[in-house]
């Protein structure tokens, strides 16, 4: 094989790659379709040509092809809809699997007795040789960066690894003898091969690293070998722009040249501590093959052959426990799960503060929930088809939820995609809870509602098991979110101001073209589920027909591009000042097109995501008391007047309306006593749990974070989209996904 590429999943056999092909073209096949057919050795069916999405710029062509697990794939390119066809292109044979970076020093290296073969019957292991830039069967002596020509461990490992995984191996192998963790670092000479190595691979499962030796002969301490390692694989990781784990061996003996058991005692150390920082695993202890398995005197003085093979054996082993770790202690769990909650026909419509009752369903609105369960911490994130989630709703899920679940109720996190063709179900859960007589089928519909969503937490967590997550970002290019406030010439602010309006300069804000993006796998690599996170309004619909908005856009983009029925959750991110309406543009995008077109970004940078190595997670929650207006008996009276003559469809100012609405809602939350009964003039807003509070509204903040790798910030309230540019910024998480309208509004 000329190479093998790193496999998504575990499952023996499972897993794919997606490749990417990079060609040099003639600039007149630039806006020339392209195909492609991918066979395997011992294939004789005809060719089956598939369309291939590129990527050219100039000269240069780029595509991505997704190729199972497995060897022996030939992939030929052409160019389409040409007769006669001018060219094909073909590469092979190449295979998907499993990618090791082999670091360290000499038992790494070359240094040990026997020179091994590779004994698979098809060679499903081979060797990148970086100097050469060529890959070849992993025979001793292994492609190195040093003259050692003696026998290394890794053959016998490549050979077992392949038949247990049903996969191809590869090595690439950068140890140098008589090394120390000094010259490892990034000012010295062997760290550009290691970082060369990992930028040629772009993904590999781990790094092997097997080194100790030469720091016991110097003496370094404890300390010092913990941050040089530190150091060597943060500035790698940052250079690939990859985090795989590094197994580390505890390989400090060597009894033909040293007896120093208290500096070898410092290096195993060193390692046990490593092994606590992220990023890092145990490998195998070496240290332990003693006697027959090392070389005498007259030998090179390392392994023997008994000791290569003793010690491949504890390698595999060490892999073994990185792919497969113990599911009920070790292995982060994951379940995702969806729920219906579409309400009935003549159920009131959320958004623009007046009643309008649903005559139609577009499609469906759903409760969809992740559930992320480490040992004794868990926690769940839903997000709900609603314009927002109530106090009330909130703390009736929680407490159902947690009862059925074992969840604590702080854990759990509720989120709305603020869809404004979803319900107004704020005071049907307010007579509900307070158990005041309305509608039947509106009292029904709550009943569906918080059932909905606590069974959509309920199944996610029951079917939570070990799971593949990577992490990263896409970048909306096309333009579909515009800030909505304008900055006028008068140094003013406007909303909504068009740029057909004389005073208008340009825009008073940015947008966030980052969709944050959370992947869930099985362990043979099929997509579970995705959560997509996106600052945009959802109010792209319009009429009087349940929708999930642009969101159910996205989801069927996904699942027709990925093959998969996953599930696709979204997160809206800091919306507050942003929309679909290009103030200079008189054409308003709608959500087919945008859901469309944040789907077809996901899916072209979806094999940019890395995966998260850590299993660590935590969940934490807090209530933060924030200052609340007040609104005075002037001020609500005056509020109900204008509320009045909105429901007579007389003529009112939007701002005069919107303003109404919120001073009869901070009445009902500042007041013991309020100045008028809420419930006779507004719907949403309307909350039992909330009233009377005082001077400060409680709302809650849920931070999910796995590792260094993710945080997940469940936020409250609908807020300006600079928030989350800046929590985002200062976030020391490698991917933070910032969902607004969380907890409460």
């Amino acid at each position: 094989m000329h190479q093998v590429f790193q496999r998504t999943g575990t499952a023996f056999g499972q897993g794919f790659a997606d490749v990417v092909v990079r060609a040099e073209v003639s600039p007149d096949l630039a806006a020339t379709s392209w195909e492609y057919d991918l066979s395997q050795q011992g294939d004789t069916s005809e060719r089956a040509w598939k369309p291939l999405p590129a990527r050219i710029q100039g000269t240069q062509f780029e595509a991505t092809i997704r190729v199972p697990a497995g060897s022996g794939y030939s992939l030929t390119i052409r160019p389409g809809m040409k007769d006669p066809v001018p060219f094909m292109a073909t590469v092979h044979p190449f295979g998907v699997g499993e990618v090791f970076v082999v670091a360290g020093q000499s038992y790494a290296a070359n240094c040990n007795d026997e020179r091994l073969n590779v004994t698979d019957p098809e060679n499903l292991v081979i060797a990148l040789d970086l100097k050469k830039g060529t890959w070849a069967v992993a025979n001793d002596p292994q492609p190195t960066f040093d003259p050692s020509d003696g026998g290394s461990i890794w053959p016998p490992v490549g050979d077992a690894l392949a038949k247990e995984l049903g996969v191809p191996v590869a090595f690439a192998n950068v140890a140098v003898g008589g090394t120390s963790s000094v010259e490892w670092q990034p000012e010295g000479k062997l760290h550009p091969n290691l970082i060369t190595v990992g930028k040629a691979l772009g993904q590999f499962r781990a790094v092997l690293w097997q080194q100790g030796e030469s720091d016991v002969i110097i003496d370094t301490p404890t300390e010092a070998y913990v941050s040089n390692i530190r150091t060597i694989r943060d500035t790698a990781a940052k250079a690939w722009g990859v985090n795989p784990p590094w197994l580390l061996a505890k390989s400090t003996l060597h009894p033909t040249v040293y007896n120093l058991p208290d500096r070898e005692a410092r290096i195993r150390g060193a390692i046990d501590i490593l092994t606590r920082f992220s990023g890092f695993r145990s490998g195998p202890d070496t240290d332990t093959l003693k006697d027959e398995n090392r070389g005498g005197e007259k030998s090179r003085r390392h392994f023997s052959g008994i000791g290569q093979r003793n010690a491949a054996k504890m390698w595999v082993a060490s892999i073994r426990k990185e792919l497969f770790p113990d599911p009920a202690t070790k292995s982060l769990h994951i379940g995702v799960a969806e729920t219906d909650i579409t309400p009935p026909l003549g159920f009131p419509m959320s958004g623009y503060y007046n009643e309008r009752l649903a005559d139609g369903e577009l499609d469906p609105l759903k409760a969809k929930a992740i559930v992320l369960r480490d040992g004794q911490t868990v926690g769940a994130w839903v997000g709900c088809d609603l314009i927002g989630i109530s106090t009330d709703l909130k703390n009736e899920v929680r407490r159902l939820a947690s009862a059925k679940t074992g969840i604590p109720p702080e854990c759990i996190a509720l989120s709305a995609t603020h869809s404004h063709t979803g319900p107004d179900y704020g005071k049907a859960l307010y007579l509900k809870l307070g158990g005041e007589s309305q509608e039947p089928v509106r009292a029904a519909y709550i009943d569906k509602l918080i059932g909905g969503i606590v069974d959509a937490i309920a199944s996610a967590h029951a079917v939570a098991k070990p799971a593949l997550l990577e992490a990263g970002s896409a970048t909306q290019n096309e333009p579909v979110s515009f800030n909505r406030r304008g900055l006028t010439r008068d140094g003013s602010v406007k909303t909504w101001m068009g740029a057909s309006h004389p005073d208008y300069l340009r825009p008073a804000g940015p947008i966030d073209p980052e969709i944050g993006l959370l992947v869930v796998r099985d362990e043979a690599g099929t997509p579970l589920g995705i959560l997509s996170n996106f600052a945009l309004h959802l109010d792209t619909v319009g009429g009087l027909k349940w929708s999930a908005d642009y969101p159910f856009f996205i989801e069927r983009n996904l699942r027709q591009a990925s093959g998969a029925p996953l599930i696709s959750l979204f997160g809206n991110g800091c919306c507050g000042d942003i929309n679909h309406i290009n103030p200079r543009s008189s054409v308003r995008n709608k959500a087919d097109f945008i859901g469309q077109s944040i789907g077809n970004s996901i899916m072209r940078d979806l094999p940019s995501l890395q995966p998260i190595a850590s299993q660590k997670l935590v969940v934490k929650s807090r209530t933060i008391q924030l200052p609340l207006q007040d609104a005075t008996k002037e001020e609500v009276d005056r509020s109900i007047e204008i509320l009045d003559k909105a429901k007579r469809n007389e003529s009112v100012d939007f701002y005069d309306h919107v303003t109404a609405y919120k001073k009869l809602i901070i009445d009902q939350m500042r007041h013991k006593e309020p100045h008028a009964k809420t419930a006779d003039h507004i719907t949403w807003g309307l909350s039992r749990s909330l009233a009377g509070v005082g001077e400060t509204l409680p709302v809650d903040l849920t931070v999910f974070t796995v590792g260094t790798d993710l945080a997940i910030i469940a936020l409250p309230g609908e807020t300006f989209v600079n928030h989350g540019l800046a929590i985002k910024q200062a976030s020391p998480f490698r991917t933070t996904l910032v969902i607004e309208l969380s907890n409460c509004v």
